[in-house]
């Protein structure tokens, strides 16, 4: 008697399953996890857009940023011209400020877009993360370079004028009449930030902060 066939009845040969193909895998693991970032929304909602990025410029995107002042800048008494240059820029939309930042050195930049007729608002968010303390932003994509929203500090401003650290470090005290002139010569703006010494100072020892010896 044949093989297959046993006490009249012909035997079915065993079929084996096939193994599914690697597109038939692709596309099951696909399904599965859009199916679970489906779900996941679903219960968390959307993942926010460039997340750390936004993080960083305050709640915006990088490509609608015209200028930025880290927290340093904005500790500094005077106002930095190139913000209210920025924000008399026609793309100009709204300038945005770190809530935790203090509001004495808020103010200033508060009023100041107030003069200029455009909007600032102050954004809280445990999650922000950096050094910036103020952004002035358009309300559409404007690509300005890296090296371009961000402002020089005020020593780097004096320092490639030719300014001493030591001159610049006495801001706000009497100096002598040589670094006055110095001062005037080569950063006009700053006079307000310097006194001259008398002649009843030097009499009384007083010393120059502005220069050793």
């Amino acid at each position: 008697m044949p093989p297959e066939e046993q006490n009249g009845k012909q035997k079915t040969p065993a079929v084996t399953p096939e193994e599914p193909s690697i597109n038939e895998t692709a596309a099951w693991a696909a399904s599965h996890s859009a199916l679970e970032r489906t779900l996941q929304a679903g219960i968390h909602g959307a993942p926010e857009l460039r997340r750390d990025e936004k993080r960083y410029f305050l709640g915006e995107f990088r490509e609608r940023v015209l200028k930025v002042l880290t927290k340093k800048q904005m500790a500094e008494p005077e106002i930095y011209e190139e913000i209210r240059v920025a924000l008399t820029d026609p793309r100009a939309d709204k300038l945005i400020i770190d809530g935790s930042t203090p509001d004495r050195h808020n103010d200033k930049y508060e009023h100041l877009a107030a003069s200029l007729g455009k909007q600032s608002t102050t954004r809280r968010d445990s999650e922000f993360q950096g050094d910036l303390a103020l952004v002035v932003v358009s309300d559409q994509a404007v690509d300005v370079p890296d090296e371009e929203i961000r402002i020089k500090t005020r020593e780097e401003k004096l320092r490639d004028k030719g300014i001493p650290d030591l001159l610049i470090q006495a801001a706000g005290k009497k100096i002598c009449l040589n670094c006055y002139s110095l001062i005037q010569e080569k950063a006009p703006e700053e006079k307000g930030h310097y006194r001259v010494m008398s002649m009843l100072d030097r009499l009384f020892g007083e010393k120059c902060p502005g220069h050793e010896g």
